[in-house]
């Protein structure tokens, strides 16, 4: 009996922490999907909130931390999108969580982004940009 009980519990456990997980996941694309977008605007006060203070950029410009980043944030020309494709999420423990994804458009690129949750709010404490290879 204390074997059923153990194995109901534990499949309890997996059943929630994957729900809770597919929760986060959405948000956590819902929040990189408006940094992206507030990005293209050149406008910083999302970025600001989302990337930790303590934040690690990698880029092919080098390694800086929030304010280089937030510098680096300029308006795109008119018409200009943020186009995210192939995103995947994984889950480290209930509060990190590795993204990647793609991006279309004429500055294409990949990335890889940490995210921590701490008080409940999730920022970015790591992030790195790969400009994607032209196809000929």
């Amino acid at each position: 009996m204390k074997a059923i009980l153990f194995s109901v519990a534990t499949l309890l456990s997996m059943f929630m922490a994957t729900a809770y997980a597919a929760d986060d996941t959405d948000a956590l694309i819902t929040l990189d999907k408006q940094w992206g977008e507030s990005g293209v605007k050149g406008e910083t006060t999302v970025a600001g909130k989302l990337l930790s203070e303590k934040v690690i950029s990698v880029t092919s410009g080098g390694v800086r931390g929030k304010a280089g980043e937030l510098a680096d944030m300029k308006p795109q020309p008119a018409g200009t999108r943020y186009e995210p494709t192939d995103y995947k999420v994984t889950f480290i423990n209930t509060d990190t969580a590795i993204m990647t994804h793609g991006t279309k458009g004429a500055d294409a690129h990949y990335s890889l982004h940490v995210w921590s949750r701490k008080g409940g709010t999730w920022q970015i404490i790591a992030t790195s940009t790969t400009l994607m290879a032209s196809v000929k």
